[in-house]
Parts: structure tokens; C-alpha cells; sequence
């Protein structure tokens, strides 16, 4: 059985992976479509979660971080 530690553990590597392919994505793109691929990406994740509070105050926090 995995501790706490080694899920926090595969969690942090498996959002690293993640950052890396969205990362390499945008290189992939021209910075015209980069918003496309964004917004395309965050409808879809944003489909995926079913608590609508929890999905407008991921929006909020994404823009505030946006703002900075």
C-alpha cells in the first residue's frame, strides 16, 4: 500500500509530465493559436468537473494569477 508521501510523490510527477506535454505543445504552435489550444484545453478539463463552484473559482484563481 502507497504512504501519503508516495502519492503526493506520483502526483507531483504525473503533473510534471502533464506541465511538459502542454508546455512542449505551445512550442509547437504558432502564438496566434496558443490561445486556441489553451482555451480548447480548459473547456475540456472544465467538462470534467462537476462542481461548477469548484470550476468558477478555478477560473477566478487562473485569472487573478493571469492579473499578477
Amino acid at each position: 500500500m502507497m504512504s501519503s508521501d508516495d502519492l503526493e510523490v506520483a502526483y507531483t510527477d504525473d503533473l510534471e509530465v502533464a506541465y511538459t506535454a502542454l508546455s512542449e505543445a505551445l512550442g509547437r504552435v504558432s502564438t496566434e493559436q496558443s490561445a486556441l489550444l489553451l482555451a480548447t484545453l480548459s473547456l475540456a478539463l472544465l467538462a470534467r468537473e462537476n462542481d461548477v463552484e469548484q470550476a468558477l473559482a478555478l477560473i477566478a484563481q487562473a485569472e487573478g494569477l493571469a492579473q499578477t
